[in-house]
């Protein structure tokens, strides 16, 4: 199952072209922004970027809108924290980091006109190049999308990820327009700030700008210390309590 498999066909549908010549013309277009690059990386952007253009001259402008047009966001973070806007033909159309990380991760990379699993996958395996992925640490993936996003699509997206990055814990789940565009307005994922908001919880001095620069599962890790020490000092305060009644009924 992919993400927002019906509005492929409702969009072509707006576009006035026979079924089996648009069918055709999609298909290589996305065949050719598939391809891997054989020749050097400046002539393979331009090659993507053709193809994309080719794409728009040939069903108009309506269809420019149509393909440049965010329809879901994935966020992936590690620490490197970074975001990729998705189209409604899973392409990636635009890429940004929320963080110094993410932007070392990204530099010399181009995503753009990828599917998004490539894309993923492309991520990963720099970030753990570049030694970002440690043994115990977590990889936080949500998403966010116009329509709803079906538990088949995340199974599907948490499978391509453990193929990518075996051995690692790895979260995939997909987050509401709210979450979305709070985090968008603290400049962290999803994904980090539910996890600042559940260690705030338990820490009322934590902030989203003393927590920006430290990974979920380090946040995580401190939450569940909170946790531990804040049910120590309950269990403590009880027992004072029954020992002080035991005494006064003495």
């Amino acid at each position: 199952m992919t993400f927002l498999k019906n509005d492929i066909h409702r969009s072509f549908e707006k576009i006035k072209a026979e079924e089996e010549l648009k069918e055709k013309t999609r298909e290589a277009v996305l065949k050719r922004l598939d391809e891997r690059p054989r020749q050097k990386r400046g002539i393979y952007r331009f090659s993507a970027a053709l193809a994309a253009a080719a794409f728009v001259l040939f069903f108009g402008i309506g269809s420019y809108q149509i393909y440049f047009s965010e329809s879901s966001y994935i966020d992936l973070d590690v620490n490197p924290s970074i975001e990729l806007s998705v189209n409604r033909f899973e392409r990636v159309i635009r890429v940004s980091a929320y963080n110094q990380d993410g932007k070392e991760v990204l530099s010399g990379l181009d995503l753009k006109h990828k599917s998004y699993k490539d894309a993923v996958s492309i991520l990963l395996k720099k970030i753990k190049k570049k030694g970002y992925l440690k043994k115990d640490g977590i990889i936080s993936v949500t998403v966010q999308g116009k329509k709803s996003v079906k538990s088949s699509e995340i199974k599907e997206l948490h499978t391509e990820i453990d193929q990518c990055v075996s051995g690692h814990e790895v979260e995939v789940y997909a987050v509401s327009k709210t979450v979305k565009k709070k985090s968008h307005h603290w400049n962290v994922s999803p994904a980090k700030y539910l996890a600042i908001k559940e260690l705030q919880r338990v820490d009322q001095t934590a902030t989203v700008e003393t927590c920006r620069d430290h990974s979920i599962s380090e946040i995580k890790d401190y939450t569940k210390k909170c946790e531990d020490e804040h049910g120590k000092d309950q269990q403590q305060g009880q027992q004072g309590h029954h020992r002080h009644g035991s005494h006064h009924d003495h």
